[in-house]
């Protein structure tokens, strides 16, 4: 899963498939200057690349401030 870039941040997707139930987490790494935050929710994709959309998605929500406790 390639990094993605976003104003000056790097948004880094982390997801795994759950065992046995085929579905992919939300789970990312958002970076800048040296400095790492890693993001997950309860939210589950049923493709790969779903949740890796998902996680770019949710990535660039919190570097924007519109996501609800979390922060860059």
């Amino acid at each position: 899963m390639a990094p993605l870039s976003y104003k000056g941040y790097t948004i880094t997707p982390r997801t795994f498939q759950l065992r046995g139930s085929g579905q992919w987490t939300l789970d990312l790494l958002i970076a800048r200057n040296g400095a790492r935050r890693a993001f997950s929710t309860a939210t589950t994709y049923s493709t790969e690349l779903s949740a890796i959309t998902g996680c770019c998605e949710f990535g660039r929500r919190i570097i924007d401030g519109t996501v609800k406790n979390c922060f860059v």
